[in-house]
């Protein structure tokens, strides 16, 4: 069951307890109130009744006269005054004893309201007579030398028919009321409710993937608290996620970065071993194809660390003061046999003396811009490498880029042409991981180039590095 379909029966149920409730009590209230107002006026009555005999008898009538004549006088008397004093719509009766001296009732008022429950004080009794209902006052006087029993019988049927009209009107009233107030909590209650729809949709958003989803605050009170916090959640979440999706990203890039990485050094490895198992060289020759691979795998094992800390960690790189031109002999190397069998030239031009740098790692960036350009020439061009200025350039006369193309030349993956890379063994993360130790130097790459005009990529340092 929906939750505001909870909170409207629950105010429903309470509205209507409340009301009912209320309602029986206030009903009862009145209906004693009306019965108290109708008894008090019967027995006022009965009173002055009462009153006025005996004082009417007291003045015409005398202790010492016959008893017959004392009983007619006081007869005749009560006679005239019930005429006068009580109404209409009342009946009354005057006993001795057992005898009714006068009555104008049709029952004996003795089998509702015995004798030994009257006294000076008025006692009633509401009962039913043939489907009326009426209202019974006795009261014992003491008249000349006898104690008579005086009644008042009123007819409170209309009372009793107005108290069941009220208490219809009241029903109706309060149903009426019941309905109404359930509507307007059901109403309310959806109002109330309705941001935490907005905010279990945005929940369901987010639980595709939609992580840049926010809930609405559309109030201050406690719903509004609980959609901040689910804000904050969401915000939480979204930052974690992308967390974990950069790390992703850049354990990827290490992995394929790394695969990039060894395919140079590789080359140059597996070029010189076979020459050692399958040719026979002099000592020498022997003794300088060793040493290039213990140095090619001496360099991969460093690479590969600072790799690892570079690109998945993250940490940073310990930068030295060391010579450039041994660096550029090195890329040169590192390449050769690659440009070699491309059938592309290098030349190398060094006005730089000195560098703040990972040796391995900017070994590792002009290799890679040097492999690039290589891939973009053709057969008999000539790539160049100079440093100068707090700047190191690579540049070559091939097939270029359209402008379009340099603003994601360095996104991971990202390739040119992608036949052309895959068929000369690109993986289109060379450039990202330029850009990646650029950027661990504090220096900033920046790439020109133009369709069939060559491509220029540039490696400036800060005057301070």
């Amino acid at each position: 069951m929906k939750l505001w379909i909870k909170i409207s029966l629950i105010c429903t149920a309470t509205l209507f307890l409340i009301v009912s409730t209320g309602g029986t009590v206030l009903l009862w209230n009145s209906r004693e109130h009306i019965l108290d107002i109708t008894i008090q006026a019967t027995v006022k009555s009965l009173n002055n009744l009462g009153t006025s005999l005996s004082g009417m008898v007291g003045y015409y009538g005398k202790e010492d006269e016959d008893a017959l004549v004392q009983k007619t006088l006081i007869g005749y008397c009560f006679n005239t005054l019930s005429r006068n004093i009580v109404s209409a719509d009342a009946a009354t009766a005057l006993y001795l004893g057992q005898e009714a001296v006068k009555s104008d009732l049709v029952f004996e008022p003795e089998t509702l309201l015995p004798s030994d429950r009257l006294g000076e004080t008025p006692a009633y009794q509401l009962s039913s007579i043939v489907g009326r209902r009426i209202l019974l006052v006795g009261v014992k006087k003491k008249l000349l030398s006898q104690t008579y029993c005086i009644y008042l019988v009123q007819d409170v049927t209309d009372v009793y028919t107005d108290i069941n009209r009220m208490i219809l009107q009241f029903i109706a009233i309060g149903t009426a009321a019941i309905l109404a107030g359930a509507a307007l909590i059901v109403l309310l209650v959806r109002l109330a409710t309705r941001p935490l729809k907005d905010l279990s949709q945005s929940a369901r958003r987010i639980a595709r993937g939609d992580y840049d989803q926010r809930a609405a605050v559309h109030t201050r009170d406690e719903v509004g608290d609980l959609a901040q916090d689910f804000n904050a959640m969401a915000q939480a979440v979204q930052a974690h996620f992308l967390r974990q999706e950069e790390l992703m990203k850049r354990q990827q890039l290490f992995i394929g970065g790394l695969t990039h990485e060894f395919k140079t050094p590789l080359t140059s490895i597996i070029g010189h071993s076979e020459t050692l198992l399958y040719t026979k060289l002099p000592q020498e020759a022997r003794d300088n194809s060793l040493q290039h691979i213990h140095e090619q795998c001496r360099w991969l094992e460093r690479l590969t660390q600072k790799m690892l800390r570079l690109v998945t960690l993250r940490e940073a790189i310990e930068r030295r003061e060391q010579p450039v031109e041994p660096l550029l002999e090195a890329v040169r190397k590192s390449v050769a046999e690659t440009l070699e069998k491309r059938g592309v030239g290098l030349s190398v031009a060094c006005e730089m003396d000195a560098l703040a740098m990972d040796y391995d790692l900017m070994l590792s960036l002009l290799v890679n811009l040097v492999d690039n350009a290589a891939k973009a020439s053709s057969q008999g061009q000539i790539v160049e490498l100079s440093a100068y200025d707090h700047t190191i350039e690579v540049r070559d006369h091939g097939i270029g880029m359209a402008g379009e193309e340099l603003e994601r030349i360095v996104e991971p993956f990202y390739m040119v042409d992608r036949s052309r890379s895959r068929r000369m063994g690109g993986s289109g993360l060379g450039l990202a991981l330029v850009k990646a130790i650029a950027d661990a130097h504090g220096a900033r790459l920046c790439i020109d180039s133009a369709p069939m005009q060559g491509t220029t990529a540039k490696v400036f340092f800060p005057d301070n590095n």
